[in-house]
């Protein structure tokens, strides 16, 4: 069985986490919100679901984690908690967009729609998304910031949603075929 990676995005009110285990195309998923409460869940919560796999942090083969846009903060904890279990570790950290994700996980393979994260001071980041066949997000239309009272309704729907972090776990392997990331470091030789 192939090293699984994980992939958690702490961008909106919802931590979201995700197994995805190569060779087996195998996924697993969970998501709760957390709100203000994520810098004392991420990290009990995350022992909790690679305990719930069966999988413990030296098993991994690298992390994927959403950097926004949507909650500086929460996507800072996030990505500080990737980059410090990588360095520990001393496997890869991929970051990946938080909207991809979303619209990942709200726009089924073959559709189109838009996903919106909230910011600050009651704006909002939306965005235009099409999702292939492949599962793969594009983004169809340049993604913009708005006051979410005049956000459409079907980005207005999503604005509470989690993320899918298999898209982010994906990524590790594949940061060429996805759109553009950063790549933090690589596995050391």
């Amino acid at each position: 069985m192939s090293l699984p990676r994980l992939g958690l995005d702490t961008a909106t009110p919802c931590l979201s986490l995700a197994l995805w285990w190569p060779l087996a195309d195998r996924v697993a998923r969970e998501h709760r919100r957390v709100d203000r409460r994520l810098a004392a869940e991420l990290a009990p919560a995350i022992a909790a679901f690679l305990r719930a796999h069966g999988v413990t942090p030296g098993d991994l083969g690298g992390i994927g984690v959403g950097v926004g846009p949507g909650s500086y903060t929460g996507a800072r904890v996030g990505v500080a908690w990737a980059l410090g279990a990588g360095r520990a570790l001393g496997i890869p950290v991929v970051g990946g967009d938080t909207l991809a994700a979303l619209a990942v996980a709200l726009i089924p393979p073959g559709g189109h729609g838009q996903v919106a994260v909230a910011a600050r001071r009651g704006e909002a980041w939306c965005g235009t998304w099409s999702v292939g066949s492949d599962g793969q997000p594009r983004e169809t239309a340049a993604r913009r910031s708005c006051p979410r009272a005049v956000l459409p309704d079907a980005a207005r729907t999503s604005l509470d949603r989690a993320p899918d972090a298999s898209w982010h776990a994906r990524s590790v392997d594949h940061p060429d075929a996805l759109p553009p990331r950063v790549r933090y470091h690589d596995r050391a030789a």
